[in-house]
């Protein structure tokens, strides 16, 4: 078993990812740093669902779930074709995040929504396109330990003939597992 997913380590690899492919943005962050002004371009990264996902439980004890995310491409009204850029941002990080892990152990990006987010408390001074995607993960602990040697064939025999001095007679009930 892999390590535990640790979700707001998850959001910074996420964050530092976008932030190597897409440069030439001004800020590429979480959503919840602290910040007095917001420098544009920016891209602004957060997790927002934790979608429970039970056909997918591992059963290792772990909480199976879809990890949505979402990344909000900000640009000013000052910026020349400000609409087609928008747009042109928000198709190429869709693009960059399709079937990715974005350096986090879970499962490759499914894009499921790229649209305009006329509803941020900014719009008015800016234009904003919003990317949603989700990720499979097993959140927590698990309650295998990978410690020891992994079988790999299954013995057999019948009571008193056990034990390490009876090995030699004991039978495959099985082959490689």
């Amino acid at each position: 078993m892999g390590d535990p997913i640790d979700l707001g380590a998850a959001l910074e690899t996420v964050v530092a990812a976008i932030a190597a492919e897409f440069g030439t943005f001004k800020a590429v962050e979480a959503e919840d740093e602290k910040r007095k002004g917001l420098p544009v371009p920016a891209i602004l990264v957060q997790i927002s669902e934790l979608e429970p996902d039970p056909d997918m439980d591992p059963h290792t004890g772990q909480f199976p779930c879809l990890v949505h995310l979402e990344a909000r491409i900000v640009m000013g009204h000052r910026t020349p074709r400000v609409r087609r850029e928008v747009v042109k941002a928000a198709g190429a990080l869709a693009a960059f995040l399709h079937n990715s892990r974005l350096g986090v152990a879970w499962g490759a990006a499914k894009v499921i929504a790229v649209d305009p987010d006329d509803f941020a408390p900014l719009a008015e001074t800016f234009d904003i396109w919003r990317v949603e995607w989700v990720h499979s993960a097993d959140i927590g602990e698990s309650y295998f330990v990978d410690e020891g040697v992994t079988p790999h064939q299954v013995l057999a025999s019948w009571s008193p003939d056990i034990g390490p001095e009876n090995e030699p007679e004991y039978e495959e009930i099985a082959g490689d597992v």
